[in-house]
């Protein structure tokens, strides 16, 4: 089974709130709570496991009460992770979701930074796991504010030097992972496309993003609507079934990109493995939990997606 290292810098201590109407300016009393690990890192490697096809091993930050409940809890999920303390607590995210209209409120605290050495530790963690023959390698998520920013482009270099691809999720601070020579496999959403490109158009913003050389493939999501994919050459048009419900839509992203990546290193080939990618972000959505999904039902969603072809 091959096996895609994952760099998480900034998880969360996820606190889900479920309301059966959520009013703002009032007093709100949650009918539900859950709480759990959860942050791109951790939601990618729990979908991985999910998916069944890749074994993913996670590399992140923790520190304080909440680092501590993160540690404890993925042990008990049985998840592989690296975690570096550091000095600064793990921030903590709540999520307020109105089951009435099915829409969510996010409040997320400040991270903290973690220091150089505390990079340095990531870093050489990081290194070793690669040298264990990993098969892909993501980096997940923006870093923790005030953090050396130079994180992931030495990440960037060592994915290159150990010959894998690389796949970012991330929109900040992108160029010198795009120069870092490693091949990129890129994924966002596309508020975050046409933020990190200035263009207005998810074409425009993906031409902008395949003028870097080392970028071999990109996928682009919105949420319910149509999603895209493309080799720089062609663009794929995802169109998604209409879901019966959405419990909770965290997650949804990093799930696609952990089954995107998953797919293409078991041979699918682009546009089919973002096919099954979307399918179990689908999925996500009808759980509670973060980057958890039946994969049955993802193959039903799967054969409801519908993709057209055209020219980039």
């Amino acid at each position: 089974m091959n096996t895609i290292v994952a760099l998480g810098p900034n998880p969360a201590w996820q606190k889900t709130l479920f309301f059966k109407e959520f009013h703002y300016g009032k007093v709100n009393r949650a009918e539900e709570m859950q709480a759990f690990p959860a942050g791109k890192g951790i939601n990618f490697c729990r979908a991985a496991a999910c998916h069944g096809r890749t074994k993913a091993v996670l590399i992140q930050f923790t520190g304080g009460e909440n680092g501590d409940r993160i540690r404890r809890e993925l042990e008990r999920e049985g998840m592989p992770v690296r975690s570096i303390l550091t000095g600064g607590p793990t921030r903590s995210c709540t999520t307020c979701l109105d089951r009435a209209r099915q829409v969510m409120t996010e409040v997320i605290e400040p991270s903290f930074a973690a220091t150089s050495e505390e990079v340095e530790e990531m870093l050489a963690a990081f290194q070793e796991e690669l040298n264990r023959g990993a098969a892909g390698a993501a980096l997940c998520g923006t870093l923790p504010t005030g953090t050396d920013p130079n994180l992931y482009p030495r990440a960037a270099q060592l994915v290159r030097r150990a010959g894998i691809p690389l796949l970012l999720d991330s929109f900040r601070n992108t160029r010198d992972v795009f120069e870092s020579g490693a091949e990129v496999w890129y994924k966002v959403n596309r508020e975050e496309l046409r933020e990190m490109t200035g263009e207005p158009e998810v074409t425009s913003g993906l031409r902008q993003v395949f003028r870097f050389p080392a970028v071999k493939y990109a996928a682009i999501t919105d949420g319910p609507d149509n999603a895209y994919a493309s080799d720089g050459k062609t663009l794929a048009i995802y169109q998604l079934p209409a879901l019966p419900e959405v419990v909770n839509p965290i997650g949804c992203g990093d799930t696609a990109n952990a089954i995107w990546m998953s797919e293409i290193l078991a041979g699918s080939d682009l546009f089919e493995a973002f096919r099954h990618a979307l399918a179990a972000a689908s999925a996500n959505c009808l759980t509670a939990f973060p980057g958890s999904f039946s994969p049955e039902e993802a193959e039903k969603i799967a054969a409801e997606i519908t993709v057209d072809f055209a020219e980039l």
